[in-house]
């Protein structure tokens, strides 16, 4: 992407065909959490949240909210579209939307609101994808890894509610606080 003459953003991405192996290692099961019913919601509150928050139902089930002052290095629950967006088939785009809608995991050590950006981000699509829909309620996790500096690196994880993984990332995030 190029704004005002200068490239803002670079993607680049690798496809590749299944094959046989002999190497077949399991994901790592998802952490346990409370039913999404007993976990409470981020809400969407217009000039609040983001624009996007509207179109995302997420339930906080590890860790603590963006600003509040958690020092845990985990961060994590439920999330899926919204009931009034139309139920489709979930693709990768949809996928991408579901991990990319949690805050970076450094934020809820904050205690005020500050700024911040992703200054690397990957992504991984476990294929083939699961027949879920748009309305499945997936289960996300994230580590701090390291932070210092204002620099944090974080993993992450997306699986299905049966708990087949979905995604993986990661990132580096920059926080000016």
């Amino acid at each position: 992407m190029v704004q005002n003459g200068e490239v803002a953003t670079l993607v680049q991405a690798s496809f590749g065909a299944s094959r046989e192996s002999e190497i077949v290692v399991e994901s790592e099961a998802p952490p346990v959490f409370k039913h999404w019913d007993e976990c409470q919601e981020l809400p969407y509150i217009k000039g609040v949240t983001p624009e996007f928050m509207r179109h995302l139902a997420m339930r906080w089930s590890v860790g603590g909210l963006p600003f509040t002052g958690n020092k845990s290095r985990e961060m994590g629950g439920w999330v899926r579209l919204r009931g009034d967006v139309k139920e489709e088939p979930l693709t990768e785009a949809h996928i991408l939307a579901l991990v990319d809608a949690w805050p970076p995991a450094l934020l809820p050590h904050l205690k005020k609101p500050a700024p911040g950006s992703t200054l690397t981000w990957t992504i991984e699509f476990i294929q083939p994808l699961q027949a879920l829909t748009t309305l499945d309620w997936c289960q996300y996790h994230v580590t701090i890894e390291h932070a210092r500096d204002g620099y944090g690196h974080a993993a992450a994880a997306l699986w299905s509610p049966t708990g087949e993984l979905i995604a993986i990332s990661r990132q580096t995030v920059v926080v000016f606080a």
